[in-house]
């Protein structure tokens, strides 16, 4: 069994506050693995020490087996593993097409210098093309990024994900803000783009949760308290406590 992402014994403290405690969890390569827990569980910071917008206070991140442990964003990103946040990030004066070429020059191969690049420049764009069809924007390729509805940028942001090569992709609430058609569009178009691809996935949204993941684990006061199929976290009675109150546990 081989793991695109491991954590051992990752913590993390703000100060005297500590936010999370010992997180292990281990993800299998091609694996959709969803995070979820109640507000304020930790989810968002685990996601940040992750990708690297944080250094943990204790503990080991692996991702294909090389440690990435409070290395930045940007040398994470060389290892192969893109992030999509909580609100799109992608850059509204720039049209989709480039948008998704300047995701696919990020993941040119390092140290290539830059006549090489523009060299390839061919490939890039047919890379990015290649993605804005697949996530449903070819009829939008000239239109400003900013101009798109919330759905479109949602989309874009992913395809700039793929664009960029990675073989590991963190998804921050993909369906946030969106109408139940548009989450349920929006799913359907992160089950097709992904295949093949590791995906862990931060989401409240539990029939996408359910509908998507292979593994669920729940994060509960900075600790993992379970880890297993949709099934078995549905008949988990710690989950549901920790969701529901004692009383729906019995």
């Amino acid at each position: 069994m081989t793991h695109a992402l491991v954590l051992s014994g990752v913590e993390k403290r703000f100060g005297a506050t500590q936010v999370l405690y010992g997180v292990d969890l281990s993800i299998e390569t091609g694996e959709r693995h969803a995070l979820i827990g109640p507000n304020g569980a930790g989810k968002s910071t685990l996601f940040n020490l992750i990708a690297g917008a944080l250094r943990p206070s204790a503990g080991r991140i692996e991702l294909n087996g090389a440690n990435i442990t409070g290395r930045a964003p940007y040398a994470i990103s060389r290892h192969g593993l893109a992030r999509s946040f909580q609100t799109t990030s992608v850059f509204p004066r720039l049209t989709a097409f480039d948008n998704l070429r300047c995701a696919a020059l990020s993941g040119a191969p390092r140290g290539a210098r830059w006549r090489n690049l523009l060299a390839g420049s061919r490939a890039i764009d047919e890379r990015a093309r290649g993605v804005l069809e697949a996530v449903g924007l070819a009829a939008c390729e000239h239109r400003l990024a900013g101009a798109l509805s919330y759905a479109q940028q949602r989309a874009l942001d992913l395809g700039m994900a793929l664009a960029s090569g990675a073989h590991t992709l963190l998804l921050d609430e993909p369906t946030a803000g969106m109408s139940r058609d548009e989450a349920r569009d929006a799913l359907a178009l992160i089950r097709a783009t992904t295949a093949g691809k590791t995906l862990l996935m931060v989401e409240h949204d539990m029939e996408a949760v359910f509908g998507l993941a292979d593994r669920i684990s729940v994060l509960v006061r900075g600790r993992i308290i379970a880890t297993g199929t949709p099934d078995a976290i549905r008949a988990d009675a710690a989950v549901r406590e920790a969701y529901l109150g004692p009383a729906a546990a019995r």
